[in-house]
C-alpha cells in the first residue's frame, strides 16, 4: 500500500528507499585495478566522489536559487558584485567566477533584464563597461543570503569544525595542484 505524498515527505518510503541505496562514498571497482595496473584507485575515488559531491551541493543550491529567479553562477555574480563596494569590469567577475567573458556576458545579460545589476559606460573609456549591483539586487541577497547560510550550515552540519578545517585544506591543497597542472598544460599548448 503507497501512502499519498510519501515521494515528497522526507519521511515517506519513498524517500527511505532511495536514502537506503546510497552509497558513500563511492569505491571503485577492484576488477578496474586487475585489469588497468596504472589505475591509483583512491585517486579515482576521490575524483568521483568529489564530482558527486559537487553535484549534490549545486543540485540543492540550484533548487534554491530558482525560487528567486537565479542561477548558481548569477548568485555568485552578484555576492562578487555586493562585495565589491565599487563598479567591476564584467572581465573581473569573469576571473572571480572562473568562467569565459562570454559566459559572463550572458550571466550579466540575465540579471540586467531582471533588473539585479545594471552596465554603466566607463568614465575612462566610453568602449568599457562597468557592471554594479542595483538596489533591487541588494535586496534579493538581504532577503536570501540568511536561509543560504543556514542552509550551508546544515549541509556542513555532519563535520565538526576541526573536519571542516581539515578538508578546506585537503581541498584547497588539491585545487592548487590542479590549478598548477591546468597551467601547466595551457603553457604546453601555447608553445
Amino acid at each position: 500500500m503507497s501512502v499519498p505524498g510519501a515521494e515528497t515527505q522526507p519521511g515517506g518510503r519513498r524517500a527511505r528507499r532511495r536514502l537506503s541505496n546510497i552509497h558513500a562514498p563511492v569505491r571503485a571497482a577492484s576488477e578496474l585495478q586487475r585489469e588497468f595496473p596504472t589505475m591509483d584507485r583512491r585517486a579515482t575515488e576521490v575524483l568521483i566522489n568529489l564530482i558527486r559531491t559537487e553535484s549534490l551541493v549545486g543540485n540543492l543550491l540550484a533548487r534554491r536559487f530558482r525560487r528567486y529567479g537565479l542561477s548558481l553562477s548569477g548568485f555568485n555574480a552578484l555576492v562578487i558584485l555586493r562585495q565589491s563596494h565599487t563598479r567591476l569590469h564584467p572581465h573581473e567577475i569573469a576571473d572571480r567566477l572562473l568562467v569565459t567573458r562570454a559566459a559572463v556576458t550572458a550571466l550579466l545579460d540575465a540579471l540586467e533584464a531582471k533588473g539585479y545589476a545594471t552596465r554603466l559606460r566607463s568614465p575612462q573609456d566610453g568602449r568599457m563597461s562597468l557592471i554594479e549591483i542595483t538596489s533591487k539586487g541588494d535586496e534579493i541577497l538581504r532577503e536570501l543570503l540568511p536561509e543560504h547560510f543556514a542552509a550551508e550550515r546544515a549541509m556542513a552540519a555532519c563535520l565538526n569544525a576541526n573536519e571542516k578545517e581539515l578538508l578546506i585544506g585537503l581541498l584547497g591543497r588539491l585545487q592548487a595542484h590542479l590549478l598548477a597542472q591546468s597551467l601547466e598544460a595551457q603553457d604546453v599548448i601555447n608553445e
